[in-house]
């Protein structure tokens, strides 16, 4: 029986992305296609040494989130995709599979000949589809996102809806995206079993950024930032919650921190009664008015000063300025290390003290 033809979108993607493979390996090592089949083929890496690995080639033209996490580990695989999100190539690094998206995403890996490569092309999908697909972005999709990374599940739509004040319609397309994501585990119509609280942290930080989607000033404290915090802890300021570097140091060190970050309800208050001065460049506090009030959830105290909550403060890092991203990582490896034992153990309790 004569095999049957590759389809020519096959054989378009394996070639574009194959050539994306060969462009970011090392000098004197090459690849090539060198067989194609009905759903992708086969690519030899040939190493300076003369010694080669032929990687099965899986190759689909969309390749979401959930259909990255089915696909079967059983030899070493390179999966090609027209383009694949940040998150579906997370799920496939996690399966120990390698990519290649033909705008330039290439992560492989191979134990022999030893060989590891990355290479970073789009973050946004270049032809995006035209069918509605839920928004994982936003105040209300962050403040429902980082409940879930720091509440310990089981709870349902109801309790999160309930206890978000948030429209239990939306609530329940957001969950299908999140779960379309593999962010949360979920029965249809059950409550969430599983929640990977570091993978919605990050996905947070893609839509997120701390200087952009708060109402932030910048201030001069003539004392310094670390007496403008003494100061706050025995004001009567109103409500209020340090995030960024001053919040990360009390965890982990990374650097001395300079720039001290407070969300406020009342910014030109809080500047009032604590003396701050006004700037546009060289600053070494910021006040933030809020995405939403969530940030005045789960706090946790330590040297008479309020801290946002771990999670906040992480997304905050990540998506701040100077070494914060740093601090933000350095963060994340801590709680890494202790999950679950910083996490709220249920929505109605508070989260364990750092």
């Amino acid at each position: 029986m004569p095999r049957r033809p590759t389809p020519q979108a096959i054989r378009t993607l394996l070639t574009v992305a194959g050539e994306r493979i060969a462009g970011s390996l090392p000098p004197r090592w090459r690849s090539s296609v060198e067989a194609r089949t009905t759903d992708g083929g086969i690519v030899r890496f040939l190493a300076p040494d003369g010694r080669s690995a032929d990687v099965r080639a899986v190759v689909r033209k969309r390749l979401d989130t959930r259909a990255a996490g089915q696909i079967a580990v059983d030899e070493p695989t390179v999966v090609i995709a027209d383009w694949l999100s940040p998150r579906t190539r997370s799920i496939l690094e996690e399966s120990g599979l390698s990519y290649a998206d033909t705008t330039g995403n290439v992560f492989v890996a191979l134990d022999e000949p030893g060989l590891a490569i990355r290479a970073i092309g789009a973050a946004n999908d270049p032809e995006p589809r035209r069918e509605p697909k839920v928004n994982l972005r936003g105040p209300r999709a962050w403040a429902v996102e980082r409940t879930l990374a720091e509440v310990l599940p089981p709870y349902g739509l109801t309790e999160l809806s309930t206890a978000l004040d948030v429209d239990a319609g939306y609530l329940s397309r957001l969950l299908t995206g999140l779960a379309d994501e593999l962010l949360i585990e979920r029965q249809p119509r059950q409550p969430i079993e599983r929640v990977d609280w570091e993978a919605m942290i990050r996905q947070i930080a893609s839509t997120y950024r701390l200087p952009d989607d708060n109402e932030t000033s910048t201030w001069v404290a003539t004392a310094g930032p670390e007496q403008f915090l003494r100061d706050l802890s025995s004001s009567r300021a109103r409500r209020w919650a340090v995030t960024g570097s001053f919040a990360a140091n009390r965890i982990v060190s990374v650097a001395p921190p300079t720039i001290a970050v407070v969300y406020t309800d009342d910014p030109e208050r809080l500047a009032g009664t604590l003396r701050l001065l006004p700037t546009r460049t060289g600053g070494n506090v910021v006040t933030a008015l809020p995405y939403d009030d969530i940030v005045f959830d789960r706090t946790w105290e330590r040297d008479g000063l309020t801290f946002a909550s771990l999670c906040q403060v992480a997304v905050d890092c990540l998506t701040g300025f100077g070494r914060m991203p740093q601090e933000g990582e350095a963060l994340l490896d801590w709680m890494r290390k202790r999950a679950p034992k910083w996490q709220a153990p249920s929505l109605s309790e508070p989260a364990a003290l750092p």
